[in-house]
């Protein structure tokens, strides 16, 4: 039960991009119990190219997270 918790927590993470600096990509990411965390993501990470007020998402997926962009299918 503890892997299904750890799995849907990831799933439910949904990031915003506040700026572009550098290759670095400053984002808010809204976690699944309502807690928003700054973080700084080199946007050679982030899959399509991100501008400010892009959002996307992290994906759990075979043991592997991705980096997804625009919103979470419903």
């Amino acid at each position: 039960m503890k892997y299904l918790q750890t799995a849907l927590a990831v799933v439910l993470y949904i990031g915003t991009v506040d700026s572009v600096d550098n290759g670095v990509a400053q984002v808010e990411v809204s976690a699944s119990d309502n807690k928003i965390h700054q973080l700084n993501i080199p946007v050679l990470l982030i899959p399509c190219d991100v501008e400010e007020q892009d959002v996307f998402y992290f994906l759990y997926s075979d043991g592997v997270v991705e980096i997804r962009c625009g919103e979470p299918p419903a």
